[in-house]
């Protein structure tokens, strides 16, 4: 098939690309690479059935022809202390979604939207069909959970009046070695950079929050997954991660002790970081309706990931100072 992956070059994307590409489809990435890394797509160049475009959603959706499946990732997502506008979060969200929608729509393709675990807030159950309860609009981070979530009812809307072939891809934590060691990958990343070169490891409030933090290549066989169960996946919206939680503490401390690191672990006041933002203190996947649809799994433990990245990221810092 000929298959459109946007936000290609980022963490997941470039799992997504490898595994499409490993089941010989024609895949054209798409990346403005804003955030995401060519290196990534380091496997994926060398294939003849790979195209790359270097250009945002918009542009690129207006010149196109078709394709058969659309797999939407890219994003903008606002970081701690960004000069990014919050309301450029919502805006260029929502713009790239309505232009995926308008291309799906036209070329019949289906379409598979990777949405986010921020929607349910602090979400005991994490059902898909709960209601959703969003915070005050006076504290702009909510700004990345509406985008997605204004996103999501639009593209199911679509689905209802005008026979949008389309699933939503609800994604929880996840992380590879070609995470970020930015904000945007998440704290095992920074983790374990931080744990490498001996620098502090800062954590918000007292570590005690919980997060489910998967391998992205499990979440991008997910992904494939729906595509390969369209039929009992249109129109539905389906949680993929883990269902493993470890503390943010926790996590920090195998870090260093794995690493035989000199960091030492700081806590900082959630309050000083978030204000009157209320963080999300318990967070996995319920991955229920995944494991009946798509007979979903996972393959990697939280801690094999973070061996993987460690063992990566160690390598890489060995070279730097070879150099």
């Amino acid at each position: 098939m000929k298959i459109l992956v946007t936000g290609a070059a980022g963490l997941i994307g470039s799992h997504l690309v490898d595994l499409l590409l490993e089941q010989n489809h024609f895949v054209t990435g798409l990346d403005d690479m804003s955030a995401g890394n060519p290196l990534n797509l380091e496997d994926a160049f060398k294939n003849d059935n790979f195209s790359f475009i270097e250009n945002k959603v918009q542009n690129f959706l207006s010149l196109s022809s078709g394709f058969d499946v659309i797999f939407h990732l890219a994003s903008l997502k606002k970081p701690f202390n960004s000069i990014i506008p919050s309301s450029k979060v919502l805006e260029d969200n929502y713009d790239m979604t309505r232009m995926v929608v308008e291309q799906s729509l036209k070329y019949k393709s289906k379409l598979i939207f990777t949405s986010t675990s921020d929607i349910y807030g602090n979400s005991k159950l994490f059902n898909e069909d709960d209601p959703i309860t969003i915070g005050p609009p006076t504290n702009e981070r909510y700004s990345y959970a509406l985008s997605k979530l204004y996103s999501e009812q639009h593209i199911l809307n679509q689905s209802q009046q005008s026979g949008l072939n389309a699933s939503i891809a609800r994604i929880f934590g996840c992380s590879s070695w070609r995470a970020s060691k930015k904000w945007s990958g998440g704290h095992i990343p920074i983790f374990c950079d931080k744990a490498i070169k001996g620098e502090d490891i800062i954590i918000h409030g007292d570590g005690f929050q919980t997060r489910s933090i998967s391998h992205a290549l499990d979440i991008a066989k997910g992904l494939t997954q729906i595509m390969d169960n369209f039929e009992s996946c249109s129109g539905e919206i389906i949680n993929l991660g883990t269902d493993e939680q470890t503390t943010v503490k926790e996590v920090a401390e195998y870090i260093v002790d794995k690493s035989n690191s000199k960091s030492k672990i700081i806590f900082i006041p959630r309050e000083q970081i978030f204000g009157d933002y209320k963080e999300i203190l318990i967070r996995y996947a319920n991955t229920n309706k995944a494991k009946k649809l798509i007979n979903y799994s996972i393959n990697y433990s939280t801690r094999e990931v973070i061996d993987q990245i460690l063992n990566k990221f160690s390598d890489e810092n060995s070279s730097y100072y070879s150099c």
